[in-house]
């Protein structure tokens, strides 16, 4: 880091915001990338409008045009960019035809996040990288598409802000004239007003009960504080090992559709339905797991004053809190020991259990939220150096950024059609992430992310199949799906289950990720709270 007295600056970093610079620091967590795949309309200059799309983002966007000074110190500050030469921003890749372009997109993803954002307080810390085919329009008539990549520092951003990113890009690029022009450089004389962190704009509260636990928590006798939980988390954490992985799986609209019905006539959501999965599917793979814990990010959006700036709930900027799950030694030898239909029970049940908690979680916030917590540290880089080396404290994160918006298509504008979201390696945290975005009426794609190694590939590729095949299956035979306990991963032929019988409800009814306490979607896991 350098130390330039001529900087000026626009704010200080929140606490998250701090928190999240001091991660990258270390190289513990660099990067969130949210892609989306664009079809191209015929006679459009796609280069020129995508950087005069861009373009406008900056200028409408004060979080794009900030550098970061002081990265792990506790007062951390954003930096005035005067000028922004929009090539450093953007990049095109083709891909050539004999290319598989997913696998493309899949290791540019896995570039992205090994890479450290270079000189951080004179460059703001994103980019956009584009990659799309060499080939003309096929054969078969199908359209030509573009993957559009958006990676950033995660002190600019939470997730739901980098799927507004793509929302705001979409709309941009649609309302291009025929002949767009971009500038090579833009300038900004005046340093930007950034939208306030959140603990600024939302009104944190205590009760007796949450603040005499905080102080349990810090000046309680060493003998009565609880060591490690006994779970499966993977290797422990290595500051030395940072090799992004990543496998995707894509669920089919149809397939979307009937797991949304169901989730809801079970009295859970997607998330707790995928959350219940990936239980069930590392109870088999693992056998010698004793119990797990996973971790689900809360956007804080809706929690935002009503005090505050109306426009701040659509800004690019950090909003997130988080909440941890048990999975107890009991449940992981219920899920190894179940045959037939039990498996698809205690699914349900597990599935139930993770909204009812979640509910309960957003029910109380933004009282004796982790925030108020978060507040009392001191030194973010000694935090960060203890954890090298300790067991982890989770199994897995599952982060839902919720649907995309898709507007009506008309004949020479942009559509979006799918997209995916990877969370950053997590050094010192949960070993794997499940990461999970959709495109409305369209699919819905987990990105899995995991840290070479600190996992084995066979898991992951296992749990890979688990997560296709139980969704593809409910959607083909509306009946329950028992999968073979042991070292295979076939699946035994259909057993009666309880399916809703809900096919003809309303879809629009179920809420963006099927929860109807919800149907916004804000109160999902829009965001990454890895510092929680």
């Amino acid at each position: 880091m350098t130390n330039n007295p001529e900087l000026r600056t626009a704010r200080r970093l929140g606490i998250l915001e701090t928190g999240s610079a001091a991660y990258h620091l270390f190289g513990l967590y660099r990067c969130v990338i949210i892609s989306a795949r664009y079809d191209v309309p015929p006679n459009t200059s796609p280069n020129e409008a995508i950087l005069a799309a861009v373009a406008n983002l900056i200028n409408e966007n004060p979080m794009l045009r900030v550098g970061i000074r002081g990265e792990g110190d506790m007062e951390a500050y954003f930096t005035h960019v005067p000028e922004m030469r929009l090539g450093d921003f953007v990049e095109f890749r083709t891909w050539g035809p004999e290319e598989d372009h997913e696998k493309c997109l899949n290791d540019l993803h896995c570039e992205l996040h090994d890479q450290y954002w270079q000189n951080i307080e004179t460059r703001p810390p994103w980019r956009v990288v584009v990659g799309r085919s060499s080939g003309v329009r096929e054969d078969n008539g199908d359209p030509l598409f573009e993957n559009i990549s958006f990676a950033f520092h995660h002190s600019l951003m939470d997730g739901m802000g980098g799927r507004l990113f793509h929302e705001k890009l979409l709309a941009q690029l649609n309302s291009l004239p025929a002949n767009p022009a971009a500038p090579e450089v833009l300038s900004f004389p005046e340093p930007p007003v950034l939208p306030e962190p959140q603990e600024k704009v939302i009104d944190y509260t205590s009760t007796l009960s949450g603040r005499a636990t905080l102080l349990w928590k810090r000046y309680r006798p060493w003998f009565l504080t609880p060591g490690p939980p006994k779970i499966w988390a993977g290797e422990p954490v290595d500051f030395d090992r940072h090799k992004a992985r990543l496998v995707t799986v894509d669920i089919p609209p149809a397939v979307v559709l009937t797991a949304l019905k169901e989730t809801r006539a079970h009295g859970t959501s997607m998330t707790g339905l995928l959350h219940a999965l990936v239980l069930a599917s590392l109870s088999r793979r693992i056998p010698t797991a004793p119990a797990f814990i996973s971790s689900t990010p809360i956007s804080m959006r809706p929690y935002i004053s009503p005090n505050a700036e109306p426009a701040i709930k659509d800004a690019l900027f950090g909003a997130v809190t988080g909440m941890s799950h048990e999975h107890s030694s009991s449940a992981v030898v219920a899920l190894q020991a179940a045959k037939g239909d039990e498996i698809n029970d205690l699914i349900w049940s597990h599935a139930r259990k993770v909204k009812d908690e979640l509910k309960e979680k957003t029910s109380t916030i933004p009282a004796d939220d982790d925030m108020l917590v978060l507040a009392t540290i001191t030194d973010w880089k000694a935090l960060l150096r203890k954890k090298d080396g300790q067991p982890r404290p989770r199994s897995w994160e599952v982060s839902n950024v919720g649907t995309l918006p898709a507007p009506a298509e008309e004949a020479g504008k942009r559509s979006i059609h799918r997209m995916l979201f990877t969370n950053g390696v997590m050094v010192a945290s949960d070993p794997m992430s499940v990461s999970v975005a959709s495109v409305k009426n369209g699919s819905l794609t987990m990105g899995i992310t995991w840290n070479d190694g600190i996992v084995e590939d066979k898991i992951i590729e296992g749990l890979k199949e688990d997560l296709a095949t139980y969704l593809r299956r409910l959607h083909e035979t509306g009946m329950a799906y028992a999968w073979e306990l042991g070292t295979g991963s076939q699946w035994l032929k259909p057993v009666p289950g309880k399916f809703s019988g809900t096919a003809k409800s309303d879809p629009d009814n179920a809420g963006r990720l099927g929860d109807p306490e919800d149907p916004s979607g804000m109160k999902q896991d829009l965001g990454h709270a890895h510092v929680t």
